[in-house]
């Protein structure tokens, strides 16, 4: 009796993914998503607790004496470089539009494509988040603005100073440093050079498809 054709080991369900899969991007996304949130969130608060005061969620000012020269109190109802500032209500909208389909674009696009481009959404997404908290507590009246606290000044533009910032914002820009250095080094097709064949049907495969 001839023996039957081999079964073919059934596919994974969709919408899962094997142990080792997640752990290639989780420990590349997750450190960095959350680290750059966790030191945003918490240099935040903690500078408007134990040096400014509870009057710094509304008011902007300069820190204590013996604090350095490059720290400076200021809250922000815009975005990057007080753009529509006048407009808080907008900048939340944009806000919780923007952080959902950042994370669709790494899940689809970044995902699986290795640790850098794993670690920059991971700071992207960190900032993103981050500066989101202070927009929706900003716009319940909780407090003025995305309170920002570092201030660069080198003596010569554009850096004479730069705007005041925070980690959220240092976390969006590193990251989306990296992903444009990054897609450098993506290997690009030449003209004419065929996609990436599937792989091609086992033996028994091709048996069962002549025999049927």
């Amino acid at each position: 009796m001839e023996p039957s054709a081999a079964t073919p080991a059934p596919s994974a369900s969709p919408g899962t993914e094997p142990a080792r899969a997640f752990a290639a991007w989780a420990r590349w996304f997750w450190p960095a998503a959350l680290g750059c949130l966790v030191l945003d969130q918490a240099s935040k608060w903690w500078l408007q607790a134990q040096v400014l005061g509870s009057d710094a969620a509304f008011h902007h000012g300069p820190f204590p004496a013996g604090y350095p020269s490059w720290l400076e109190w200021h809250l922000n109802p815009g975005i990057g470089f007080s753009i529509l500032r006048g407009h808080p209500g907008v900048v939340t909208l944009l806000t919780v539009v923007l952080v959902p389909v950042l994370m669709w674009i790494w899940w689809r696009q970044f995902r699986q494509l290795g640790g850098w481009e794993n670690t920059a959404f991971g700071l992207v997404l960190g900032g993103a988040v981050g500066n989101a908290i202070d927009r929706l507590l900003a716009q319940a009246g909780v407090m003025g603005g995305v309170r920002d606290f570092i201030n660069v000044d080198l003596g010569f533009w554009p850096l004479n100073p730069w705007p005041t910032f925070n980690i959220a914002d240092a976390g969006l820009s590193v990251g989306f440093v990296l992903i444009i250095l990054m897609s450098f080094r993506r290997p690009v097709p030449a003209p004419g050079a065929p996609s990436p064949a599937r792989p091609a049907p086992s033996a028994d495969a091709l048996r069962q498809t002549t025999e049927s």
